[in-house]
């Protein structure tokens, strides 16, 4: 997966970090599973593209720059979060075709699902942190 960060003015959660890191990373955690659910989420979203049938099984695929359609299931489905130390976190998939929607290769455009949701958590994660541990 293409290594993504969501930049955070740490000057506003500097008091908290220092005085009670417990209640930082348990908040920054429970940020991470909510892009992850939102990421979860976004898969199915497009509008339908082009339609493919294996044996009797029938996929509609996505359309360029939409998050997949589901398939089998197996991308959404190994997407997690990991904590990779005190403050720092990961979301990750679990297959190798991730990357390649997320994207896209010299034959087939993005499908983007990762970019969007993080974009998206840019503008409303110091809301987050305002509500949830009540910082001005």
């Amino acid at each position: 997966m293409a290594d993504l960060q969501i930049k955070v003015d740490m000057r506003k959660l500097r008091n908290i970090i220092n005085n009670e890191p417990a209640r930082a990373d348990a908040w920054l955690r429970g940020v991470g599973m909510q892009i992850l659910g939102d990421i979860q989420l976004s898969f199915g979203t497009s509008p339908d593209g082009k339609t493919h049938t294996r044996g009797t099984v029938k996929h509609v695929a996505s359309q360029p720059g939409y998050p997949p359609n589901i398939d089998t299931g197996a991308l959404r489905g190994s997407m997690g979060l990991r904590k990779l130390g005190n403050l720092k976190y990961e979301i990750h998939d679990g297959v190798e075709y991730g990357v390649h929607l997320e994207l896209g290769t010299e034959k087939m455009a993005a499908r983007p699902f990762v970019n969007p949701v993080f974009a998206e958590w840019q503008t409303k994660i110091m809301d987050d942190a305002k509500q949830k541990l009540d910082i001005d």
